[in-house]
């Protein structure tokens, strides 16, 4: 309301959508009505009214012109302030994109700067593991792998005994060597003057077997880690047992093979995912595996889940991608 009480719309008799212009024409027209100079001849008591009329209409007048002036002004700063924002989020924008691209060259560089790969085991120093023979052949496989982004890679695997408890793995500079493509592994494999690879007993006739073409491994030699963190996310009673099976057995030949210390110490004997390996090893037995059956629907998924997903994470940490 106007200092005196009156509304200053009311007393020029506009309303507040009125624009600039329509406050200004109404006040001309009542400035011919009330300005003094009109009223010169009229009684002393007629000037007094017309000149505090006048007075109320000049005052309401530059209160309605300074509200919308600052209104103006608002609305000019708040049109700045975006465009402000709006320049910043382009200008953020294009630098993360920018970002973005430089970084995919760069990884795109590395992942086609090959290196030098050679069969990576603590036991498997140079040109034969120890205690392995030159005339008993090691498994080789070519294995894909799924990571928990998505992302889909082919590396080899070769194991070094016959129970198949001990397995190398491509590797260089301590990183597990990882395809992007299975074409481009054989390709690699293929050009023995690349690598270090073709030492290890059974190569030849890996090589036969692998061909001219590539084949896509096998579900017995396919991992799917996002398959396992999907399925984290059900009770443990509700996990399919051999495929977490064959996925803790993967993890701890890689952990064992990089000597991956923090992954090992989560697979150790007495640990969670032990213990939930042994109940998956038995659940399809008919009198123990009802026991076990018991136990995995009593137990606490939160704390497992969260120890698997951390071993997961110790294996994708030490993948190096090639192209």
């Amino acid at each position: 309301m106007f200092p005196d009480g009156q509304d200053p719309y009311t007393l020029l008799g506009v309303t507040r959508e009125s624009s600039v212009a329509e406050i200004r024409e109404r006040y001309l027209l009542l400035t011919q009505i009330w300005h003094p100079d009109r009223h010169q001849s009229s009684p002393a008591k007629v000037r007094e009214e017309v000149t505090r009329q006048m007075q109320q209409i000049n005052a309401a007048y530059k209160h309605l012109t300074d509200v919308h002036t600052r209104a103006r002004q608002d609305r000019e700063r708040q049109t700045r302030e975006r465009q402000d924002r709006e320049r910043e989020t382009r200008e953020r924008q294009t630098r993360e994109r920018q970002d973005r691209e430089r970084q995919t060259r760069e990884r795109e560089t590395r992942e086609r700067e090959h290196p030098r790969a050679r069969w990576t085991h603590p036991g498997f120093p140079g040109a034969s593991p120890e205690g392995t023979s030159a005339d008993s052949p090691s498994a080789i496989h070519p294995i894909a792998i799924s990571l928990r982004s998505g992302e889909r890679g082919y590396t080899l695997r070769a194991h070094l005994d016959d129970q198949r408890t001990e397995a190398a793995f491509l590797g260089a500079q301590s990183r597990l060597l990882v395809f992007r493509s299975a074409e481009s592994l054989r390709k690699y494999v293929a050009r023995t003057e690349a690598h270090e690879l073709a030492t290890i007993a059974g190569w030849e006739g890996f090589m036969d077997r692998m061909g001219s073409t590539a084949k896509e491994p096998d579900d017995d030699h396919s991992f799917d880690f996002d398959l396992i963190a999907y399925s984290l996310r059900f009770p443990p009673a509700q996990w399919v047992p051999t495929l977490f099976i064959a996925h803790r057995d993967l993890i701890r030949e890689i952990s064992e093979a990089f000597e991956l210390a923090d992954v090992l110490k989560l697979l150790t004997v007495g640990s969670p995912l032990d213990h939930l390996d042994d109940l998956f090893r038995i659940v399809d037995r008919p009198i123990a595996g009802w026991g076990a059956r018991r136990q995995l629907a009593s137990l606490q998924g939160g704390l497992f889940s969260g120890v698997w997903r951390k071993a997961i994470g110790g294996i994708e940490e030490r993948v190096r991608w090639l192209r």
